[in-house]
């Protein structure tokens, strides 16, 4: 047996297992598992289907993104999960039809036109923008952004957003903001950690900590939606791959996909 063989064997035990155990807790501690609102008993992987897997696939053949994060001391498969819900629910065709007008208003005519999401991680200009200011002001960053509100300015950041490398660059820096701003929360489990941080990315990070913590534990993670991508908040479908599909991203699984 070869070691992708193993990893594939191990991939999907992992998957399964989260399933067995919660169905383990309801058995013997139904009363328990009502209140423990942050575990989902669904198999998210498999109720999104393709979307799920195609974005792991594509995280695990751009092996660049983690090769990245590492040399920015950030954990791959954290910094991943962050984005990974908006990867999921990613269209490049309908990424081409529905931002090519509105970038061109955003350029054109100002901010009120920012609030469009564009390439793999669903980045907003006026979240790039968010990021901009604050790593200037915070001074996390060496690059020198030019934040007046001109058209310059605006289709410089449209531009940027429509790079892969430059989005990662965006999620390093948002990474480093909510780290400072939050760095007074002790966190119990990494999960909790990646939960909130994926809240504060969907949600906005300039909300403060109350809000933010309110927004990722409801009663349910199912939400009552009609269309079946927005079932699931954003923070439940990132700890989902982190706890199940992050391992792929740590640096001896890599070592041993390649030998």
């Amino acid at each position: 047996m070869t070691n992708r063989d193993t990893n594939i064997i191990v991939f999907y035990l992992k998957r399964h297992l989260v399933v067995v155990l919660a169905l383990v807790a309801i058995i013997f501690d139904p009363a328990g598992v009502s209140c423990q609102t942050n575990i989902p008993v669904v198999d998210i992987s498999a109720d999104m289907g393709n979307r799920y897997f195609d974005a792991v696939d594509y995280l695990r053949k751009n092996t660049w993104m983690a090769d990245t994060l590492e040399l920015q001391k950030i954990q791959p498969a954290f910094a991943l999960s962050i984005v990974f819900p908006g990867l999921a629910n990613y269209s490049a065709l309908r990424d081409v039809m529905e931002t090519g007008a509105t970038r061109m208003l955003y350029v054109q005519s100002g901010r009120r036109y920012s609030h469009y999401t564009v390439g793999r991680f669903q980045m907003k200009p006026s979240f790039a923008e968010q990021v901009e200011r604050n790593v200037s002001r915070l001074k996390l960053s060496s690059y020198k952004f030019n934040l007046t509100n001109t058209a310059k300015a605006r289709g410089d950041r449209a531009r940027r957003l429509d790079s892969e490398e430059w989005q990662l660059r965006y999620l390093v820096m948002f990474i480093k903001i909510v780290d400072k701003r939050f760095k007074h929360i002790k966190w119990k489990t990494e999960e909790d950690k990646v939960r909130f941080y994926a809240t504060a990315f969907s949600v906005g990070f300039n909300r403060d900590e109350r809000t933010i913590k309110r927004m990722m534990t409801n009663k349910s993670i199912l939400r009552k939606y009609k269309k079946p991508k927005s079932k699931y908040r954003s923070g439940d479908v990132a700890v989902w791959f982190y706890s199940n599909d992050g391992y792929w991203f740590d640096a001896r699984a890599k070592q041993q996909e390649i030998e």
